[in-house]
């Protein structure tokens, strides 16, 4: 198969299943805009997803697999250098809202979402669907650097007009989805070392398979709920007319740099280092290019910031994300 072909393959599969995410997403829209469901299905879906089937999705599929050492060490680099990039965005959304003249809440909230992308709702299912399931340990730690920087950096910006203590942040990292993949690790840890003693151990196989059989199905409702979540705050967002559009110039500046700037920036960075495989260096850059992180709104909503810009930002850049996540991984296969 030539390298065009490969190119061609790949993006019809992204192509592919973002038409599937977008149909399931379309729904939940129809829904909120029709009220066929409940005002608080949103917030009731986001938690379910956050407290429930991710945490479920992370733990099977790091303890169900066998990793191997240089795995874990790209897993690692991918967890420093995913928040090096974070970090990046973070100064380049501070000089590009400064430029903007963007001030108060409403600069924090576009600082926030230069840093903070759809990395799961979005990007698991997008990452399994191109990769399979075993980069989703790859994409956990991808995560798992945008979780120590958002419960730390991001509560502090979305709430710099409140008093908390940080300690009251810091509590945020020890959430379902961490404590999921601690366990996980765990797993992996335990078969790595003592696999022959496991082995031994009356009935194991049995046990494992039948509680994987319990769990496995509700980890992978974790992507179609993540995608009703998505219309449902989209159905929120209200555009009368073309004029409106127009009076959203930050907005559409984000999308640029989020979904375009950024994400090239650390493909091209990354093409000079050789220490980490190919792979790891795609779910970088895909989770870098990945629309506005839709946690964001729910944060500005709970501590009062500017809940409208940030609900605007997660409507424009998934809509434009549409067209520029195939521009990306048609980048990647170039590169590759």
């Amino acid at each position: 198969m030539t390298d065009f072909q490969n190119i061609s393959q790949q993006i019809q599969t992204l192509v592919s299943q973002i038409s599937i995410l977008v149909i399931m997403g379309f729904l939940g829209f129809v829904a909120g805009k029709t009220r066929y469901l409940p005002e608080n299905s949103g917030s009731v879906l986001s938690r379910v997803v956050i407290k429930l089937t991710a945490p479920i999705l992370i733990f099977i599929t790091l303890a169900s697999r066998n990793f191997t050492k240089d795995t874990l060490i790209n897993g690692i680099w991918i967890y420093i250098l995913g928040a090096v990039f974070i970090m990046i965005s973070f100064v380049a959304g501070h000089f590009v809202g400064k430029v903007l003249g963007l001030k108060g809440a409403s600069e924090n909230i576009f600082k926030m979402h230069f840093m903070f992308g759809n990395v799961i709702y979005l990007a698991f299912p997008l990452l399994r669907s191109m990769y399979g399931d075993g980069v989703l340990i790859y994409a956990i730690l991808f995560n798992l650097a945008s979780d120590t920087i958002l419960w730390t950096l991001g509560v502090f910006l979305v709430n710099r007009h409140n008093k908390t203590d940080w300690k009251d942040n810091i509590k945020h990292l020890i959430n379902g989805n961490t404590i999921a993949f601690a366990a996980g690790l765990f797993i992996i840890l335990l078969k790595v070392n003592f696999m022959p003693f496991i082995e031994r151990i009356p009935y194991i196989y049995e046990v494992s398979g039948f509680v994987k059989s319990a769990f496995y199905p509700l980890g992978e409702v974790t992507v179609p709920l993540s995608m009703l979540f998505i219309g449902l705050i989209l159905s929120k967002i209200k555009i009368s007319n073309a004029r409106e559009l127009l009076k959203r110039v930050p907005v559409f500046v984000l999308s640029l740099f989020k979904l375009i700037i950024i994400p090239c920036l650390a493909l091209f960075v990354l093409s000079f280092i050789d220490f980490i495989e190919p792979l790891a260096k795609a779910v970088i850059v895909l989770q870098l290019s990945m629309p506005c992180g839709t946690i964001v709104p729910a944060l500005a909503d709970q501590y009062g910031s500017d809940y409208k810009l940030a609900t605007e930002n997660v409507f424009f850049t998934t809509i434009l994300g549409v067209v520029t996540m195939p521009f990306m991984v048609y980048l990647l296969a170039l590169t590759g």
